[in-house]
């Protein structure tokens, strides 16, 4: 299986943990650009097959948080970066969510976002109530995007 970078665009500045709290990273476009996201961008350069965004509200771009931000993950991740490859959500249940809605808002901000594929962790109760409501976006890309996670070569045995 193909890699997957996270927490896109970086979250090493936030005290917060997104589990708990919605992360605040004060930092301009200009640091972020400066730090964060050369790793990223040499990584969508090299072929990484996924990315996970972070829970962190970077007011200096977006008011939402990047997971949720078109901005993030169209203008930035797909446009300036170059990335082609599949955005999963970082856990719709995790308190870094929240502020967006209930878990049916928080899967239809992440895929108006640009997000490919949308995660409910440990939640199995609202992974029901998600998927007793879900319509899931029309995304053309996202069987090309999957079928270049798949593993190169034959495993050792």
């Amino acid at each position: 299986m193909g890699s997957c970078g996270k927490h896109f665009p970086g979250q090493g500045f936030v005290e917060g943990d997104s589990h708990h709290v919605i992360p605040v990273d004060k930092r301009s476009l200009a640091e972020l650009r400066a730090d964060d996201l050369k790793p990223f961008a040499a990584l969508a350069a090299a072929g990484m097959s996924a990315v996970m965004p972070a829970h962190v509200v970077y007011p200096a771009v977006d008011s939402l948080p990047a997971g949720f931000s078109r901005v993030w993950l169209q203008d930035i991740l797909r446009g300036e970066l170059g990335f082609d490859g599949v955005i999963f959500s970082d856990d719709l249940t995790m308190e870094g969510a929240a502020g967006v809605g209930n878990i049916g808002a928080r899967a239809d901000a992440a895929f108006a976002a640009g997000c490919d594929m949308v995660l409910v962790c440990n939640r199995p109760d609202l992974a029901d109530e998600l998927l007793a409501s879900l319509v899931p976006p029309v995304q053309p890309e996202l069987a090309a995007r999957l079928a270049r996670m798949q593993g190169q070569g034959t495993p050792d045995a």
